[in-house]
């Protein structure tokens, strides 16, 4: 494991330029190119930088162009986008159009983290932008954030999909209701794919150009550049190293247009074309280890592309993110995220490993030579992105766990673990529709770790926030927000339920709690039918529409209803803190009458006393007029502390998993009720009428999973003090982990004034027990567990843990980040010591020391799983 870029060229240095860890001298001199990169920062693109579609045009122009349909302009904007940013300074400065002499294959992504926000060439009348503003939507709402079918770029090449389009728009007849819909689709489609091939050939003649100035290799290397860009995307590649290519210049391109998409499962993608390399080498009698090298300098070039843009200090960033970026498919909100965690989040999520999309019995292992040069990529080189999925089953090979398990343990998070017997059997049978077998095991992840059918799937979530599920439990509907201050009892958010002082039991509590989850689901799935459709109207996305299933087949872009699968996931929010809460519940009020209802509820109102001045009644007594007991601060910090010392949610301890597999059920239990209620129904028959073609019926898909992406610190933010110890706005938990410590307790245990470990060490095998759950397998979506392991934690264990998981015994997802506690500690007080020092986020990998305080404080507090 590797802290430093120092530390990392002194490792390489020390060993023989044969050893397997040592890249190929080609990767090395592009590595160390990236990291002067990285230091300098990005030169970023800025919104005076693109110009506007039209209103920079003479009158009668920009009328002519104002006039055509909203799909034409999108297209027209993608190419306006693509030939200014393939002219000018951009080749010089902003490292978007550029190429060096020693890379292989050329291209990169432009500098739009989720963090950051983009800039795109705009294509609405003022009239429309304030129309549409009001529903938060623009040119900047392009959702990405779902996997593209890059295999049909990779199998036909992207002149065969506009001679298709062509075809198509011949046999649309005037007598279909979508039939001019239909035919401005495929036009738009056109004019965006030649786009790409027109951009492709300018790049074609930047490597012919860079060529002139070199009389050696490099002179050779860059007309062999040259050469791979003037057949591919336009045709299909014939090598690994033209389909590298093809794949990385349409993934740079859809990122360009704001389509920001993951690569979805590439050892799938590039296989074929490594096996068929060595084919080619075997009868020209190439030794196998020499093949196997050339192979894994492709997918090292691979890598150090997708990380061209990192910050290493998060005074480097830029914020041009705006509230229509990125809006959800049905959503009618601003877009908010939290972006002290995402400013090196690209959402290039790719998965390997796991089982052939096919419907053979039984299921076929899927792992290939590119799936070990993946994770070889992922170890060898310290880098951020991508993050790495490895799909795991129980025929998984071994030499696939032991691989992973070194991966893991070389620092970086990677790979993150996805179990194939947890997620392909609900996915393929419990989404409430009709799911394809083979879809079901061609699940990928998108940007974060949502898994989708790969190539053919438009996507929605939204976050129900479990911790107010308490409060409006408690609090007759009433959140704990504003009470006392600007509210009574506090912000009002649901239907009034019984009083604190009226709830008997805890039987009794379910029953509310169950009532304000339904709630919540009927809230998010009503705003999705709600606003389905709208973003037809505003900003499609006919680039990524060519690469989805479905959209050329129906006539019909992404953000109508095109694809062939519609999935919707209702996330749950804080989920373990919501079970540690329950428990304490149970525990303090019905099981040892500790206090009731109503003082626990006096409790978290006044944060636990915490802050509250002892000597003045009149700042932390009940509001009067609400009937509540008043307790005095120091009544407060006793219960807390009992509170805080009650055994936690992902331990490994059946009384308290008890606790969140009734959670789990109860969130199944309300998902099923809100799909079947009649008012749904009825609107459902709209969607159809709307959106059903032949052979292609339109269904909404529900996934639902736990999760919180970044969001663990700006989630916890609305939230109040809870039953479990936490005070009012500190984070909550990530995905499915376990609970952190409490942000004013210590993170460290101590004795004799010196630090002696960690304070909440949890034994691994243990805590597995808790995931294991027959319940969980509902949580289709997936619901990561984030573990945090010392960085000499024994591999034999971690292999052990990774076989578990494979077989289906520990969860769907898992992740681990290997670093010492004391390793975090040291790199916020000298941060550019630990510059290679990386962690797992909601939902994939950051550098600790770009991370806001907050939630560097967060990392810190995870529990920290020990061998058993």
């Amino acid at each position: 494991m590797h802290r430093n870029i120092i530390e990392y060229w002194q490792y390489l240095a020390s060993l023989p330029t044969t050893h397997l860890d040592v890249p190929s001298p080609r990767v090395c001199r592009l590595l160390q190119r990236l990291f002067d990169r990285w230091t300098r920062g990005p030169v970023a693109l800025s919104s005076d930088d693109l110009p506007h579609l039209f209103r920079d045009l003479v009158p009668a122009e920009a009328a002519k162009i104002a006039c055509q349909p909203i799909a034409i302009r999108k297209a027209l904007a993608v190419r306006l986008l693509l030939e200014t940013v393939s002219s000018g300074r951009f080749c010089d400065e902003e490292g978007i159009f550029d190429i060096d002499a020693d890379e292989r294959i050329v291209g990169c992504p432009p500098p739009y983290s989720v963090g950051q926000g983009k800039e795109l060439v705009r294509y609405l009348t003022v009239e429309e932008e304030r129309e549409h503003g009001l529903n938060f939507l623009n040119e900047w709402s392009p959702f990405g954030h779902i996997v593209p079918n890059h295999q049909r770029v990779l199998e036909r090449g992207l002149q065969a999909i506009v001679d298709e389009c062509r075809e198509r728009q011949k046999k649309i007849t005037d007598d279909l209701a979508t039939a001019e819909q239909s035919r401005h689709f495929y036009e738009s489609v056109e004019i965006t794919l030649q786009a790409v091939m027109d951009y492709a050939a300018r790049l074609a003649d930047l490597a012919g150009k860079e060529a002139a100035r070199f009389s050696d290799d490099r002179r050779q290397n860059l007309l062999e550049v040259e050469q791979r860009l003037r057949h591919t995307p336009a045709q299909p590649p014939r090598t690994l190293l033209e389909a590298a290519q093809c794949l990385l210049l349409m993934h740079s391109v859809l990122h360009l247009t704001g389509e920001i998409v993951p690569l979805g499962r590439v050892d799938q993608l590039l296989g074929p074309f490594f096996e068929r390399d060595c084919a080619a080498a075997d009868l020209q009698g190439v030794a196998r280890a020499e093949q196997q090298a050339a192979g894994q300098e492709v997918i090292d070039l691979l890598w150090i592309k997708l990380n061209a843009h990192v910050l290493l200090t998060n005074s480097h960033a830029e914020d041009r993110f705006t509230p229509h970026d990125g809006a959800l498919p049905g959503s009618k909100m601003a877009s908010n995220f939290d972006q002290g965690a995402l400013l090196n989040q690209w959402m290039q999520q790719i998965t390997i490993g796991g089982v052939k999309a096919n419907d053979a019995e039984p299921a076929e292992d899927a792992s290939n030579e590119i799936t070990t040069f993946c994770l070889e990529a992922a170890r060898r080189l310290p880098l951020v992105s991508p993050t790495l999925n490895l799909r795991l089953h129980h025929d998984s090979p071994r030499e696939l766990i032991e691989s992973a398990a070194r991966t893991l343990l070389s620092g970086g998070a990677q790979p993150v673990l996805l179990s194939d017997e947890r997620l392909i059997p609900p996915l393929h049978q419990g989404t409430g529709g009709n799911v394809a077998l083979a879809s079901a095991r061609n699940y990928a992840c998108d940007g974060c770790f949502e898994t989708l059918y790969a190539g053919e799937t438009e996507f929605s979530f939204g976050m129900i926030l479990g911790l107010q599920l308490i409060e409006k439990s408690l609090n007759r509907g009433a959140l704990l927000m504003g009470a006392g201050g600007a509210h009574l009892r506090g912000m009002k958010a649901a239907a009034r339920t019984p009083a604190a002082g009226q709830i008997q039991n805890m039987e009794q509590f379910w029953q509310v709690l169950a009532l304000h989850l339904e709630f919540d689901v009927h809230h998010y799935l009503h705003d999705v039918m709600k606003y389905y459709g709208e973003k037809e109207r505003v900003c499609p996305s006919p680039l990524l529409s060519a690469l989805i299933n479905g959209c050329l087949e129906s006539g019909r872009d992404l953000s109508a209803g095109g694809a062939r699968y519609h999935l919707l996931s209702p996330l749950l929010v804080g989920a373990s803190n919501v079970v540690d809460s329950l428990y304490a519940i149970d525990v303090l009020v019905f099981q040892r009458n500790r206090l009731t209802l109503e003082e626990l509820l006096v409790c978290l109102r006044n944060n636990w006393g915490f802050g509250f001045d002892p000597q003045r009644p009149d700042t932390w007594q009940a509001t009067p007029g609400l009937g509540l007991p008043a307790l005095s601060p120091q009544r407060m910090a006793e219960l807390r502390k009992e509170a805080l010392a009650l055994p936690r949610f992902g331990m490994g301890l059946p009384d308290v998993d008890a606790y969140g597999s009734r959670l789990i059920s109860t969130y199944q239990a309300a998902i099923t009720a809100v799909r079947n209620h009649p008012l749904y129904q009825s609107k459902l028959a709209e969607l159809k009428a709307r959106y059903d073609i032949a052979g292609q019926p339109f269904e909404l898909l529900i996934a639902p999973g736990v999760g919180t992406f970044e969001q663990y610190v700006g989630l916890g933010a609305p939230c109040g003090a809870s039953a479990d110890g936490r005070l009012a706005g500190q984070p909550i938990s990530s995905d499915f982990s376990a609970a952190p410590i409490p942000s004013d307790q210590p993170a460290l245990a101590a004795e004799n004034g010196k630090v002696v470990r960690h304070a909440r060490e949890v034994p691994i095998r243990h805590a597995l027990k808790t995931f294991a759950d027959p319940a969980f397998q509902f949580l289709s979506d997936g619901a990561p567990v984030d573990m945090n392991v010392r960085e000499n934690f024994p591999q034999a264990e971690l292999e052990w843990v990774i076989r578990e998981f494979a077989k289906g015994n520990a969860g769907n997802m898992l992740t681990i980040t290997a670093g010492d506690p004391e390793s975090f500690a040291s790199a916020r007080q000298r941060p550019h010591q630990y510059d290679l020092l990386r962690v797992r986020m909601g939902g994939w990998h950051e550098n600790f020391i770009v991370l806001f305080p907050a939630h560097q404080d967060q990392h810190q507090r995870r529990p920290l799983y020990v061998p058993n």
